[in-house]
């Protein structure tokens, strides 16, 4: 009886590990996209995976929230974060990547390389240095492959933009564009009507099915002409209920709106996710 017992359990062990070697290989493999705008309150983070493939726009301003979320989006084995992208260095967007640094392996960090006086930043940068991990800066032209069919190119800043005022961070916020396919995403970060209308006059390919409204929802941002240019079919708000910051504005919200928008906001319906 012992024996028929060690035998039964020696069946289940291979069963159960056959199942996770069958997961892990289909996970691998996996052709699809995923674009997660996850919710973790006021501030932004989002996931793009494909297969064991990940990058990780933003982290939000709890640690411990967005690595909640990615326990929930990305498989247990699988400890690796191909790049994280912070689109400036204000708490709402880099104090959660601090924490993505110390439990998983990150292979690259791309940032606008504007400095802060803020402690955050600088335990951001000391996590970069301690763990080794390749810094790159972003910079207008980069691109970033995903699979063959998928790609991320930069297109904001190109360089111009000032770094010596640590008051305004927003305006280098990184601008990207993910293009997958006829699916296309554009992440604004921070960015004001100013920035906006530098993106609009320059020549760049800003069209985009799925926005990622800029600064919350904040009325000094999400202009009409920045909407007539982009020409998105969505709109997501990555903000927290009930801020003290107001967000989103009430006149950003009704635009949307009135340009037939579908809006769709974390503080309502929690994480928003594309899957393709």
């Amino acid at each position: 009886m012992p024996k028929k017992k060690i035998t039964y359990s020696l069946i289940i062990v291979l069963f159960i590990t056959a199942l996770i070697l069958a997961g892990i290989i289909f996970y691998s493999q996996s052709r699809k996209l995923k674009v997660v705008f996850l919710d973790v309150g006021q501030g932004d983070s989002i996931l793009i995976s494909r297969g064991s493939n990940q990058i990780l726009i933003d982290g939000g301003v709890s640690g411990q929230k967005v690595l909640e979320k990615l326990g929930e989006y990305v498989p247990f084995w699988d400890r690796d974060i191909e790049i994280l992208l912070a689109t400036h260095p204000d708490a709402d967007h880099i104090t959660g990547l601090v924490a993505v640094m110390e439990k998983y392996e990150v292979g690259a960090v791309i940032d606008n390389g504007v400095a802060s006086q803020s402690q955050v930043y600088a335990k951001f940068k000391e996590t970069i240095e301690n763990r080794k991990i390749n810094e790159i800066e972003g910079r207008s032209g980069l691109r970033i492959k995903i699979g063959e069919d998928a790609e991320m190119e930069i297109v904001a800043p190109d360089g111009t933009q000032p770094k010596d005022n640590p008051k305004d961070t927003n305006a280098s916020s990184i601008v990207s564009k993910l293009t997958y396919g006829e699916n296309k995403f554009l992440f604004t970060g921070d960015i004001s009507y100013d920035n906006e209308k530098v993106l609009v006059d320059s020549s760049r390919d800003i069209r985009a099915d799925y926005l990622k409204v800029s600064h919350h929802g904040s009325k000094y941002a999400t202009s009409q002409m920045f909407l007539d240019r982009v020409k998105p079919r969505a709109a997501i708000v990555s903000v927290g209920a009930d801020n003290r910051y107001g967000h989103p504005s009430p006149d950003v919200i009704a635009r949307l709106e009135e340009n037939k928008i579908e809006v769709r906001r974390t503080d309502q319906e929690g994480d928003v996710e594309y899957n393709f």
